[in-house]
């Protein structure tokens, strides 16, 4: 694995730039080094690399989530509240750093998609292609959900002067490139990327979610609907080709995870090569063991979290206290700092100790983050077929899986399609709560034009918001320093 990760390292040096600048060293390395299909297979790699540097620290690359009603920060952290209160700045150091990653990410698939005309056809080549029609796909669609109009860029040329594209032209490319992925990639692979690379179950599962993102705002094109739908049964007929399947427990979900069969895609780490993970365990935790107090839930959306099994995996109930004498104190959220309850999902590591968890030393770990599961292609599946025919019974199949996983009882059956749609949006609240890696709740409440909706919920106790979201809200800036280089980017 090392050569691999030295692999990495390398390559991800060699193509680093800022997308906006006119130093572009990596377009001179580009053209000398492509020349065989192992090159490119080796190139794939970078990807991963890039990919879990932008996620190995939740308050990163999901801070534009705390807009969402299940989460909340501390009022001290300037650049997380902006986002809480709907109104980021250019100047977020947030904003600017999960820009330049994504847009990092997305030259280095540039390379390997524009470069593999020198290389001749091979299985090889293919796969690598594969993976860099899925990562360029993958950071599109975070960056579309972001920020709506993005600069859309497919080679590898220098781009001072680009302007803004449509949302519906950069989705038609994400859908694009995710049909090229689902084409090239693999089921699954028999080498060392066996359950850490693309795969085209992983293709086919993220199309099935771009579709439905597409037939809610701001494109509303809802013949996606049925796309969504159809994709998803696909995955969802074929699950045992992948590996797809529930877990049994919530709470497995959440253990010391590095690899389950639930995960569609996860950005894997190994601390020991130093591609370290700081989304476990200290973001999400309270100071009082250490903790940053990044993220925690909102106290309307917990109260009104159904009780039961799901629940009780999602958020600590009995917070270990160390106290002056050494001795411990079990206490509840509301004895906390923030009052709040906190998620325990991205918690459990190698050295975590629940009775002392104020011991830990090490703020990184190898905890794999995940970011999209089996359980979403289920909801993503009943939601298209009730919005795009009826809620029929494989509809409440698909959306009573999850729930009696979750333990609650079956959804009450004869409802309208509407009723079922947004029961089902709930259902991904509940389930995907918490900042998880994709950010389902907050694009949700975007989709679905619901953001106005739920910030009118909020305790009268979270962090004030100076205005009341409109739909000038729903989309981050685009950060001031690319602006000042660029002004078409306005």
């Amino acid at each position: 694995m090392k050569k691999y990760i030295s692999i990495l390292f390398f390559i991800g040096a060699l193509l680093s730039c800022d997308v906006l600048d006119e130093k572009f060293e990596s377009k001179i390395a580009a053209q000398t080094y492509y020349t065989t299909d192992t090159q490119l297979a080796d190139a794939a790699h970078t990807i991963y690399y890039h990919m879990c540097d932008l996620t190995d620290r939740t308050c990163r690359f999901n801070t534009i989530c705390l807009g969402a009603n299940d989460v909340t920060t501390s009022p001290t952290l300037k650049d997380l509240v902006e986002f809480e209160t709907y109104y980021p700045s250019g100047s977020n150091v947030m904003l600017k750093y999960y820009w330049g990653n994504y847009y990092k990410t997305i030259i280095s698939c540039n390379n390997i998609i524009v470069n593999s005309t020198k290389v001749p056809d091979s299985t090889v080549k293919d796969v690598a292609l594969g993976q860099a029609y899925f990562g360029r796909a993958w950071q599109y669609f975070w960056l579309v959900r972001m920020h709506n109009r993005i600069p859309l860029i497919l080679d590898i040329e220098t781009h001072p002067t680009i302007g803004l594209t449509d949302a519906k032209v950069v989705y038609d490319q994400i859908v694009e490139d995710l049909k090229k992925a689902e084409e090239l990639l693999p089921d699954n692979y028999t080498d060392y990327r066996a359950k850490i690379a693309f795969n085209k179950g992983a293709a086919k599962s993220v199309l099935s979610l771009v579709y439905l993102t597409m037939a809610g705002y701001p494109v509303n094109d809802h013949s996606k609907y049925a796309l969504a739908a159809e994709k998803a049964k696909e995955v969802i007929d074929n699950a045992g080709t992948w590996g797809y399947k529930l877990l049994p427990n919530c709470a497995d979900l959440w253990k010391n995870v590095r690899f389950n069969d639930e995960t569609i895609l996860g950005y894997y780490f190994n601390n020991s090569n130093g591609v370290s993970n700081q989304s476990a365990p200290y973001p999400g935790q309270p100071s009082e063991w250490t903790g940053w107090d990044y993220y925690f839930a909102e106290l309307n959306f917990y109260k009104k979290f159904p009780a039961g099994a799901r629940k009780d995996a999602t958020f600590e109930t009995n917070y270990p206290i160390k106290n002056a004498d050494g001795s411990t104190s079990i206490v509840d959220y509301t004895q906390l700092k923030m009052k709040r309850p906190y998620y325990k999902k991205m918690w459990d590591h190698d050295g975590m100790n629940w009775e002392k968890p104020w011991e830990y030393n090490d703020w990184t770990s190898s905890r794999t983050t995940i970011a999209m599961r089996y359980a979403e292609v289920l909801l993503i599946y009943a939601e298209a077929k009730a919005m795009s025919s009826s809620p029929d019974a494989t509809a409440y199949a698909a959306i009573n899986q999850v729930r009696t996983r979750a333990g609650l009882p079956n959804l009450d059956t004869g409802l309208s399609q509407t009723a079922f749609r947004d029961a089902v949006i709930a259902e991904r609240s509940w389930e995907f709560a918490g900042i998880e890696a994709n950010g389902s709740n907050w694009f949700d409440l975007v989709r679905t034009e619901t953001v106005e909706k739920a910030a009118a919920d909020r305790d009268p106790s979270e962090i004030p918001l100076l205005k009341q979201p409109t739909k000038s809200s729903y989309f981050a800036p685009i950060p001031d320093n690319d602006i000042l280089l660029n002004p078409n980017l306005k």
